[in-house]
């Protein structure tokens, strides 16, 4: 389903990342009253009355700057206004309008986007009544908040989520998998191998965000959606720009993914840039397949593949758990065996075990290696359920949830995987207090 892109904009330091923190419920962005500390975008997604959208911080714009780190900043929120279908232009109550906010409202009506001025700092119903001079930037009556205190942040939301339910794409049936790494890994030839003679392109579908084209294929009588990660459709002028537009790209290709593939580069391994995509799909709960492509460029012999997996599930850490393919594009090599893999994926985050499989079991399980005792406290597991899919959630009821480690929770996850499956699935599992009743 298309996600609308909110963007939250505005000049250095009037809290456009306490109003993003807010509005998601939980600190993610960066907060400090030093101006400019948020230099990259951040995206989540957030929710309203059942209404889903996409939220973009950005970094303070200064119009006029020949600066070369606030020029990237410039470029950054220029990338993130083009993917908005509402800014929300963040000012200060208690500096008022500034020559900058008025810099920017020029700036934003060349835009062909819908905008809503934002007062931050109106922390009391005096301030509220007192924001006439804001109307002057030219976007109609602003809307006074507190992003500090909550103050105003469900009529904003109500705002921000009046958009038109019917320009939502429909689903489209069958798996979703969004091809992702770092550039210069082989997505493209991945892309170009998989619409060749063993797999037929159906068609072309747009996607979410401008000018991105998904791919249609067929493969064992399945429908196949290849998300459009190609990246970028216009160069920013600073390497940080760029690299800014790519991750936004990245973002939104998992949001509308079932299955992500992380596609490494076999001549240099795993980087750290490989681990943040797979931390991002893997929080995000989708399906994750790991590709460690220009396998043929390796020297190798019958024990080659087997020590790679096991020098990478070392390295992967608590990722270890997923799969690991190894391939090549230019060779085609295990492309259609990643695609089965991926189906495979696919059925898994989708599915659900009863609650007698569940505890007959995981309460064996249990009861041989039960859960540490914390400050003299006895931890009594008494049942557990799963409580939703995609991606799979359970729900473990005792008396003391509070008290269980996360050693003790990695163990449970862990024999989850042995007895049930959810091959390169992400499994949540949360504790909750039983009820006497």
């Amino acid at each position: 389903m298309k996600l609308h892109s909110i963007v939250v904009l505005g000049r250095p330091n009037v809290g456009k990342s306490s109003l993003f923190n807010r509005i998601l419920g939980r600190r993610h962005a960066i907060v400090d009253d030093k101006p400019g500390i948020t230099r990259d975008r951040i995206y989540a997604v957030s929710d309203w009355n059942g209404r889903r959208f996409a939220l973009i911080d950005t970094g303070g714009l200064l119009p006029h700057t020949d600066d070369p780190l606030l020029e990237a900043v410039k470029e950054q929120v220029q990338f993130a206004a083009d993917e908005a279908y509402r800014i929300l232009f963040l000012v200060d109550w208690e500096t008022g309008v500034t020559d900058l906010d008025l810099d920017i409202a020029k700036y934003l009506q060349r835009l062909d986007k819908p905008v809503l001025t934002v007062i931050n700092k109106a922390d009391d119903d005096a301030r509220e009544a007192d924001f006439k001079d804001f109307e002057r930037l030219g976007f109609g009556r602003p809307i006074p908040i507190s992003a500090m205190r909550g103050r105003g942040i469900g009529d904003l939301l109500d705002q921000i989520i009046d958009f038109p339910i019917t320009e939502d794409e429909p689903e489209i049936a069958g798996l979703r998998i969004a091809i992702l790494g770092r550039p210069n890994v082989g997505k493209s030839s991945i892309v170009n191998a998989l619409t060749g003679r063993n797999t037929m392109v159906v068609s072309e579908i747009p996607g979410t965000t401008r000018d991105a084209v998904d791919t249609q294929i067929q493969f064992n009588k399945n429908s196949i959606t290849l998300v459009d990660t190609a990246g970028l459709r216009r160069r920013g002028r600073t390497k940080e720009a760029v690299e800014f537009y790519s991750t936004l790209r990245t973002a939104m290709a998992i949001q509308r993914s079932d299955v992500v593939w992380v596609v490494m580069d076999a001549t240099v391994g795993l980087v750290s840039a490989d681990q943040r995509i797979i931390t991002d799909a893997y929080t995000a709960g989708k399906g994750i397949l790991l590709l460690m492509n220009k396998w043929d460029l390796i020297e190798k012999d019958h024990r080659t593949t087997d020590s790679w997996s096991k020098q990478l599930k070392i390295l992967l850490g608590e990722y270890g758990h997923l799969p690991i393919m190894f391939v090549s594009a230019l060779k085609r090599q295990r492309l259609l065996k990643a695609l089965e893999t991926s189906q495979i994926i696919f059925e898994e985050r989708s599915k659900r075990i009863s609650t007698s499989q569940l505890n007959a079991k995981m309460l064996a399980i249990i009861e041989k290696t039960p859960p540490p005792a914390m400050r003299g406290k006895y931890i009594n597991i008494k049942y557990m359920t799963q409580l939703s899919t995609t991606p799979p959630l359970f729900g473990i009821f005792c008396n003391h949830p509070q008290d269980i480690s996360d050693s003790y929770r990695r163990f449970l996850e862990r024999n989850l995987r042995q007895e049930f499956g959810f091959e390169g699935v992400p499994l949540r599992v949360a504790f909750k207090k039983k009820s006497k009743s």
